[in-house]
């Protein structure tokens, strides 16, 4: 029933709005015609054994080198997000994460399960993780979007073939492994909006060829300029009533008294609001780069940073990438390969200038070892303590606070905005041999694999201790106009600025990988294929933080970071069997055996079948098992004291708080483990047209997350058991809080993926049409306590808690699709695609209604022309129409971009592009 309710909403989906006369002519023409070209074998992902049907028992989608360049897509990351199975949270993360530290990572994730439980390869293989992050994701902006030749997308688990991370499904690039002569690429493309956001590219790619010999190397550069939310009207303000409203860290807000020597006094207010800011009273916040908030925590106004015009809304990214692939014949039976890919990039993040309070320098153990006050401390000798500080309290009948110090909150702008440089090298060799053997094909393979990244700070970052120790010595004035201190005192403060390198890190994997495949005896007119392999490799994992990032001393670093340096081995044996049980049937069967030195052994299974009643349709199916290891990361990351990210109390309504955080790894952590099934079908409507359609179902155990600090605050005041040590409170006010690695959980997911394709030819030309769709009609997450966060379609439940894991990629859509339709003609053509979504909620605002973001279609347009010999020029055009975004709710998801929804949303707007290739042959 569920099936069967599930796809008539899904059709209605696809047959709505602009969808409907394209979609039903998917349906009514006649289909693709048959190649006359020679058929081989070749191994599709999913499977090791080589078939002549490219239609296996799971579904695999094939993104060509062409279809790659109708898209306009500038990074790699961009690519995949036009996949519409990438369509659920965190579908594609990119590196715009301003407020946070991504290294300049760009992941990607199926079914909103998070990129630790996809598996990205490239040509069949492995890449190391990306050095400072979860030990388990992968970088796919290191892959050349100029290298790729295909892209295979299984979408289906996989674990059976690949082992741990399959949980979701596999993502597969092959790069270009034959070219003749050299190729030259360009292109340029703009937002129509002023502002940043500029993309510059070029490549080139050359191959030799002899009939022993095929050699091809590529290189590529991209060049991307940063993109402001001061460049965009919808991002330029944090405020936008009633919908939100900034609520970051301001500069001269009163948290309370505070004795010396002793720390805060009863009454002390952890939060950026506290009991006010004297500038609060006369509306005139603004003299010091500030916004008025009416009432704080003790019921006055108070002033509030608006960092939307000073947050990055993209980063100025600068990419460099070789890759090259080898092979030469020995003779018939056998050859040698190598592959090589290398890429270095450079991110640089810019954002709002650092907080600082007393609550951020709890954590900070610097301050006890010098003897320094853990706040910024106003004293009653100060002149503008009597002149400002003294009749500001008593007109708002603080009277008992006066005399005393007072703790008081900065927007320290004495730096400037903050800057990250994240400079990320991945490399990787592959060598090896491949061929025919008596009893069947062979490979065998080393590679090594290897992901550095160095982070830097150039501005906005300092001493904690040093900045509290010169201000605590000074006559400061935390309302001094433009929110700067000036003369000696300015300079001063440059003494505790932190520049350079904070963090290195290094992820290794070499492996050994051999396999074997061939066809058994024929018995009974039925002759199964077969494949066995092993693997084995080694992987490791450092961390190099500076000793300021150890100490956790440098503001807006979040917090003391320890150094890792971990390794372990896994060793496999896995077997794939492939039976054509009928002329019409095929059944297969996939088991593997995983042994961690770690975390212990794993064996995982699958069984799939395809079944042709007819020859125009194709039946299949297939259950399996899967798991998920723990990255050396998870299981190794000492628990240290930071800061959390923001996060709204649903408690004492206090919005944008940041506290005390516990955080790191766990090594009693136990592999996830998984159990998935999928039921489709694949129509040969006619000889130009096909249609299919694949039931998934995922359901993981002991899923291993992070809580953030949103979830784990709302959860506590809901009065969830599971997370009631979680939260330590002072009266009624959150001071510190637990967000540490854990089993916890388990998560049912489950949808309908949809594809058709039709393409004919007329007088007029070549037409062609491709619909590719997801529906997701279950993501049901579980929490330790039993309570369950329904996640489609919206970031909260239904009293306004967010669901589990909002942070992390934000919103499970109900429907994604990309509707693309191509007519050619000569040396023309010409595609016009649809990228549409469903709405979804998004929050509340500040009034607590419910706050929708409606059904969206985002029009792309590609022109080509190939009139002139070896020359290919394109226009292009992305959002077509320059849609622009809805506006959000009170933001439940980590993001400091103001106006618009990061993970779903691309802030460049209507994005024009131009590019030229030239083929010299």
């Amino acid at each position: 029933m569920m099936i069967e309710n599930a796809l008539s909403r899904s059709l209605r989906l696809m047959f709505s709005s602009s969808t409907l006369m394209v979609s039903a002519g998917l349906l009514i023409q006649p289909a693709f015609a048959q190649d006359n070209a020679p058929i081989q074998r070749v191994e599709i992902t999913g499977s090791s054994v080589k078939r002549v049907d490219a239609e296996t028992s799971l579904p695999v989608q094939v993104v060509t080198k062409a279809d790659i360049a109708r898209t306009g897509a500038t990074s790699t990351e961009e690519l995949m997000q036009s996949i519409s199975a990438f369509s659920s949270a965190g579908g594609t993360t990119n590196a715009t994460g301003a407020g946070t530290s991504t290294g300049g990572l760009s992941s990607i994730s199926l079914r909103g399960l998070g990129s630790t439980r996809t598996l990205v390869l490239v040509n069949g293989r492995r890449l190391a993780a990306f050095a400072g992050s979860d030990g388990a994701s992968v970088n796919v902006n290191a892959i050349p979007l100029a290298a790729i030749e295909r892209i295979e997308v299984l979408k289906d688990g996989a674990s059976g073939v690949y082992g741990s991370d399959a949980v979701a499904g596999v993502v597969n690039f092959i790069l270009s492994k034959r070219v003749d002569g050299i190729e030259v690429t360009g292109g340029y493309g703009s937002p129509t909006t002023s502002g940043g956001g500029q993309n510059a590219k070029a490549s080139i790619t050359g191959g030799y060829n002899t009939d022993k010999l095929s050699a091809v190397i590529s290189g590529s550069y991209e060049k991307e300029k940063a993109l402001f939310g001061r460049d965009r009207s919808y991002a330029a303000s944090a405020t936008r009533l009633p919908y939100y409203n900034s609520t970051a860290t301001g500069q001269g807000n009163i948290q309370g008294s505070f004795t010396p020597g002793v720390g805060p006094d009863d009454g002390f207010s952890n939060g950026g609001s506290g009991y006010g800011n004297p500038l609060a009273v006369g509306n005139k916040c603004s003299s010091i780069k500030m916004s008025t908030i009416a009432v704080g925590a003790k019921g006055s106004p108070y002033c509030a940073y608006d960092s939307g015009p000073d947050v990055g809304l993209t980063p100025d990214r600068e990419l460099h990438n070789l890759t090259g692939n080898l092979s030469y014949q020995l003779n018939d039976n056998h050859q040698l390969f190598a592959d090589l890919l290398y890429s270095k990039s450079k991110v640089t993040q810019t954002y709002q200038p650092s907080p600082a309070r007393a609550d951020f320098f709890q954590t900070d153990g610097l301050f006890q070892q010098q003897g320094v006050d853990p706040a910024l401390l106003l004293m009653p000798s100060n002149p503008v303590y009597q002149s400002i500080a003294v009749p500001y309290l008593t007109s708002q009948g603080f009277t008992s606070l006066i005399g005393k110090p007072l703790a008081i909150t900065s927007r320290v702008f004495d730096f400037g905005p903050r800057q990250n440089v994240d400079t990320a090298e991945q490399s990787r060799v592959v060598v090896g041999a491949k061929g025919t053997l008596s009893f069947g094909d062979y490979e065998v393979a080393l590679s090594h694999n290897e992901s550095k990244l160095e982070s830097a700070v150039t501005t906005g970052y300092f001493s904690q201790v040093g900045y509290a120790k010169v201000i605590n010595g000074s006559n400061w004035n935390p309302w001094a106009d433009g929110g700067v201190q000036t003369g000696a005192l300015a300079t001063q403060l440059q003494t505790a600025a932190f520049t350079g390198n904070f963090l290195n890190a290094k992820s290794t994997s070499d492996a050994f990988d051999g396999k074997v495949t061939g066809d058994f005896w024929t018995i009974a007119g039925i002759t199964p294929q077969y494949a066995v392999g092993l693997q084995s490799r080694k992987e490791k994992y450092v961390t190099d933080p500076s000793a300021a990032y150890q100490s956790g001393d440098i503001s807006g670093l979040g917090g003391s970071v320890v150094p890792i340096d971990r390794s372990r081995t896994v060793n496999s044996l896995y077997g794939e069997l492939n039976i054509p049980v009928l002329k019409t049937l095929e059944v297969n069967l996939t088991a593997r055996d995983d042994k961690y030195n770690d975390v212990g052994n794993t064996a995982n299974w699958k069984g799939s079948f395809k079944w042709r009643p007819v020859q125009q349709l194709a039946l299949r199916g297939s259950y399996g098992t899967g798991f998920r290891a723990p990255s050396l990361v998870d299981l190794w990351t000492p628990q240290t004291l930071g800061t959390s990210e923001q996060f709204n109390d649903p408690g004492t309504k206090q919005t944008g708080l940041q506290v005390n955080s516990l955080t790191g790894g766990n090594p009693n952590l136990k592999p996830e483990k998984s159990k998935q099934y999928s039921v489709g079908a694949v129509w040969q409507a006619t000889n130009t047209a096909s249609i299919g359609l694949d039931f998934f179902n995922i359901n993981i155990r002991d899923i291993l997350a992070t809580p953030s600090a949103q979830e784990v605050v709302s959860r506590f005041r809901a009065g969830d058991p599971a997370y009631a040590g979680l939260v330590t409170l002072r009266g009624t006010d959150i001071v510190s809080i637990q967000q540490t690695l854990a089993n916890t959980g388990d998560a049912n997911v489950q949808g309908i993926d949809l594809f058709a394709n039709w393409k004919d030819n007329f007088s007029f030309g070549k037409l062609e049409a491709n619909l590719n769709g997801t529906y997701m009609d279950t993501f049901d997450q579980t929490s330790p306590g039993g309570q369950v966060s329904h996640k489609v379609g919206t970031i909260v439940d239904g009293d306004g808690t967010p669901v589990i894991g909002a942070q992390n990629g934000g919103v499970v859509l109900r429907w994604k699709h990309q509707l693309a339709a191509t007519w050619s003609n000569g040396p023309w053509s010409t595609t016009l695609v649809q990228n549409y979504r469903t709405g979804y909620q998004v929050g509340h605002d500040l009034n607590d209604n419910k706050v929708f973001i409606g059904a969206e279609s985002i029009y792309d347009a590609n022109v080509a022309y190939r009139g002139i010999k070896n020359l290919t020029l394109a226009l292009g055009v992305k959002n077509m129409f320059n849609k622009q975004p809805e506006p959000i709710g009170t933001a439940v998801t980590n993001q400091f971009q103001a106006g618009y929804d990061i993970n779903q949303y691309d802030p460049r707007g209507r994005f024009v592009y131009v590019t030229a290739g030239y083929k010299f042959q």
